[in-house]
């Protein structure tokens, strides 16, 4: 039994087994509904496969718990993850890849906890599979509840097992050639050393070339998959902040001036006036202190460099018994007494009893933002802007092109704005005012866009950019009309030639200049001293000179080049085909409907 209380002690131990990233039930059939946990709608869909809400909320609190992730980040790491591996195991299923035996054991094998545990091995001191399963065999009768979740744990590891087999299949399939090998050894190793001549972009005056709005539309409609907007929504808002009014403050400041310096009141028992000691008199601080301030005492003596805020040199040099204040510390009035000081081995030391009252907006002042938020939310019902009462309201936008967006942009907890703007019963001028943690918000539905490319201002900067370099580019080869003279125009610009040794076309690197690619790749293509054409790089325009090329010597390409280049791919086709997978798969996503 000695294993069980192992068991218990790791909890999931087999999770650890496999070394998922994430958590073992992301790997198996239980994400989907098929899982059999429970029988709630489904939180989502994926190729027709419902997603149980409550098998996909135990990840999300394993997500917090394992990553200290709030909720929203949870939900979509377990979202993301387990809809990738449900996409792959789907593909498992279609091609008939199953697992056996031998693989489970190939798998439980990696783990040392459970090799070296003598309770597996042989009499030489070997793991004995066979040991394991009739250990686990025994657990049907001896702990019913424990085989149960040694079962959960198999077919995760059954599942782990399919993905290997179908990995090591692609594997096999994936061969570079000697030919491969060779082009890749010469990428690698030959070299080049030119003289180059780089003419920056900036160098030619903007003023002189004209780019057009037409243009500038033309080229977002030839390159749609970089600019264009997905469908998304468009919302308009002022954020009302309930907080305190500086009559507040003043008040607060007033009340804290008589806790320090004494004041009277009404004996409710003797119905008598009586006077009340204040903060710098009273002997018994620490009951004061639990009387009339909103933070307990904390007995600590303290440094200096442990005393935080604006006035922590004053408070430190208090005499004993003194009082300072009332003063704004953050989002409180303090009033301090130094207590006690004391020498501490080499450090001075202090006690300071403070009495705190937070700053928070009165009734009258509460209902005052309450009534802003209000108009607001009448003046917008009545198609009149959101600030139309009160011009000190700042009213921004947010156009939000996923219906899981975790809010607006630096308003907490404003997710619920989001689920209000894709409600089925949402329309565009739709108004609704939220009570929020720290204020009121109230929103307008502004519009539903579908898919479209940008308005010309929003990316003229970029795009006038990019067609300004190609534009430059035609300028510069016209006026040279093809010419090479690098002497020429490198005195025309009066820029000096620059030298670039050892360049590889797998590292296409010019110091100073950054990645050119095409420039180091057109070097390789030229003779010893030959200039090449007017060549458009990315951070210039080019004319290279080749001073000498160093072509390797042919080798025999052993098995190491094509295992690392085959290694290489395996790497990148195991992180592609999840992705690619999951942008095939049909997904319904329901998550904003729970979270």
């Amino acid at each position: 039994m000695a294993l069980l209380g192992q068991i218990r002690k790791r909890s999931i131990f087999l999770i650890i087994v496999i070394g998922m990233a994430l958590f073992a039930f992301v790997i198996s059939g239980v994400f989907t509904s098929n899982g059999g946990f429970g029988a709630n709608e489904p939180i989502g869909e994926i190729n027709g496969e419902e997603i149980d809400y409550e098998t996909f909320n135990m990840m999300v609190e394993q997500a917090q718990v394992s990553y200290g992730l709030n909720v929203l980040n949870a939900v979509n790491l377990a979202w993301e993850q387990g809809i990738k591996n449900q996409a792959l195991l789907q593909e498992l299923d279609k091609l008939g890849i199953d697992a056996g035996k031998n693989q489970l054991e190939q798998i439980i094998s990696t783990d040392q906890s459970i090799v070296l545990n003598p309770l597996f091995q042989n009499e030489i001191g070997l793991f004995d599979f066979a040991k394991f399963s009739s250990y686990i065999s025994q657990l049907r009768s001896t702990n019913p509840n424990l085989y149960n979740q040694w079962k959960f744990q198999e077919q995760n590891i059954i599942s782990l097992a399919k993905q290997k087999i179908y990995f090591d299949l692609i594997k096999s399939s994936v061969i570079h050639t000697d030919v491969e090998s060779n082009i890749q050894y010469h990428l690698e190793n030959d070299k080049v050393n030119i003289e180059y001549l780089r003419i920056p972009y900036d160098i030619i005056p903007d003023s002189i070339i004209q780019v057009k709005d037409s243009e500038i539309l033309s080229y977002m409609k030839n390159n749609p998959d970089n600019y264009e907007k997905g469908e998304f929504r468009k919302v308009e808002y002022v954020f009302i902040p309930d907080i305190a009014s500086s009559l507040d403050e003043n008040n607060l400041r007033s009340d804290l001036e008589q806790l320090r310096d004494g004041f009277s009141q009404l004996n409710a028992v003797s119905n008598t006036i009586e006077d009340i000691a204040g903060f710098k008199d009273v002997k018994d601080y620490a009951e004061f202190i639990e009387i009339y301030s909103d933070v307990s005492w904390d007995s600590v003596y303290q440094t200096q460099q442990d005393i935080k805020g604006d006035f922590s040199d004053i408070l430190f040099g208090l005499r004993k018994g003194e009082v300072f204040g009332p003063y704004k510390d953050g989002n409180t009035f303090k009033i301090s007494r130094m207590i006690d000081k004391k020498r501490d081995g080499n450090l001075n030391k202090v006690l300071i009893a403070d009495v705190v009252k937070e700053i928070i907006p009165s009734n009258e002042s509460s209902n005052n933002n309450y009534r802003k938020a209000s108009q607001a939310e009448f003046d917008a019902n009545n198609d009149l802007p959101l600030n139309s009462s009160d011009s000190s309201l700042f009213v921004d936008s947010f156009e939000s092109f996923e219906n899981f967006d975790s809010g607006l942009p630096g308003i907490i907890n404003s997710r619920q704005v989001i689920k209000w703007l894709y409600e089925d019963q949402t329309r565009e001028g739709n108004v609704k005012r939220f009570s929020l943690n720290e204020g009121y918000l109230v929103a307008k539905a502004l519009s539903f866009n579908k898919k479209s490319l940008p308005n010309v201002n929003e990316v003229r900067d970029e795009v006038s950019n990019i067609l300004l370099k190609e534009k430059k580019f035609d300028f510069f080869e016209k006026k040279y009309k093809g010419s090479s003279d690098i002497g020429l125009i490198s005195k025309d610009y009066m820029i000096e030639l620059e030298r670039a040794t050892a360049v590889t076309q797998n590292d296409p690197i010019l110091v100073g200049a950054g990645n050119e690619p095409y420039i180091i790749g057109s070097s390789f293509s030229l003779d010893v001293n030959e200039t090449s054409k007017i060549l458009k790089g990315n951070n210039g325009i080019y004319l290279v000179r080749l001073l000498s090329k160093e072509i390797a010597d042919d080798i025999s390409i052993g098995e190491a080049i094509s295992n690392s280049m085959s290694d290489r791919e395996i790497e990148r086709i195991s992180t592609l085909i999840p992705e690619v997978l999951e942008s095939k798969a049909e997904i319904i996503d329901n998550r904003s409907l729970y979270y």
